[in-house]
């Protein structure tokens, strides 16, 4: 996976730059769902005309326990968790509030194709870039040969955002997650 991101890396860094203005303008709040399809997967990815809406929203919700996306409950005997009403990847997202009464959200895709698992954590490591970096959050990114890790921290009170894409057996997976924060 190393050799394909390393030259991609050079090329997302520029169109970063061309595109940071993307979060200051104000417009009306439409929210469209792009889907790519590849040979047996679809990635389905939120996007609004003011991208960090839906970032800021989710970090917002975090005081409150994720509330105001909770659904219907799953029936977990380890954990509380419930599905959500907001997708940032894949179409199965979840709110746990684990033993220690931390809480969490967290989306999990499946995808077959390297190409597209890089194209799409690409894209959401892009948005949240753009979003979180101008008000002081700090990126670290780690890449091995099967996996990258983009995680994003502002302090010690403040949640934990990482978007991870690993190679699993024959395929690939992304997983979004906002969780308690470093301090904690």
């Amino acid at each position: 996976m190393k050799n394909y991101i390393i030259p991609s890396i050079v090329a997302f860094i520029l169109v970063i730059a061309f595109s940071l203005a993307g979060c200051t303008s104000k417009t009306n709040q439409t929210t469209t769902t792009a889907t790519t399809t590849t040979t047996n997967q679809s990635v389905k990815t939120t996007v609004t005309p003011n991208e960090c809406s839906t970032i800021n929203n989710l970090i917002s919700s975090y005081e409150s326990g994720f509330n105001s996306i909770k659904t219907d409950k799953v029936n977990n005997q380890f954990t509380n968790q419930w599905r959500t009403n907001t997708h940032v990847i894949g179409a199965t997202c979840t709110v746990t509030l684990n033993k220690s009464e931390q809480v969490s959200y967290q989306c999990q895709t499946p995808v077959k194709t390297q190409t597209q698992t890089i194209k799409s954590h690409q894209k959401l490591a892009k948005q949240l870039r753009q979003c979180l970096t101008k008000t002081g959050w700090f990126e670290s990114q780690k890449e091995t040969a099967s996996s990258i890790y983009s995680t994003f921290v502002l302090d010690t009170k403040t949640p934990v955002i990482t978007l991870s894409t690993n190679q699993e057996g024959n395929g690939f997976s992304s997983r979004f997650e906002i969780a308690p924060p470093l301090g904690l």
